[in-house]
């Protein structure tokens, strides 16, 4: 029996949201986008997620800081941090907060695609 892999997109651009589940709705990956902080935090509630894409910049706060809110849901959830941000300490901080993989946007099916197989989530 294959495992069923579903994912939420946090990421206040609703096209690379779009982008996104698109992607991963290829590999037979369940998908849900939000756009802000607070709706995220309402679904990790009672959705657990095999896998988070994590967004950086939000009007209401740094992705970085919502890792710590992600692990205390559930610490087994993977999280992939995906930004525009070039400053270093952004990388050095998802890091030491626990994200699993750490992307600059932009990026591209490839790239998400290598990062998804290497976290061994088959593609279907």
């Amino acid at each position: 029996m294959t495992k069923v892999v579903t994912a939420m997109i946090i990421d206040d651009d609703e096209d690379m949201g779009l982008l996104l589940t698109s992607l991963l709705e290829t590999r037979k990956i369940y998908c849900l986008a939000v756009q802000t902080l607070p709706e995220a935090r309402d679904y990790l509630e009672n959705l657990k997620p095999t896998v988070i894409f994590l967004d950086n910049s939000f009007p209401e706060g740094l992705g970085v800081n919502f890792i710590r809110v992600i692990k205390s849901t559930d610490k087994d959830i993977k999280i992939i941090m995906l930004t525009g941000d070039i400053s270093p300490w952004i990388e050095q901080k998802a890091c030491d907060e626990g994200v699993d993989y750490f992307l600059r946007k932009p990026v591209n099916a490839k790239e998400i695609n290598d990062v998804l197989d290497e976290m061994n989530f088959i593609r279907n």
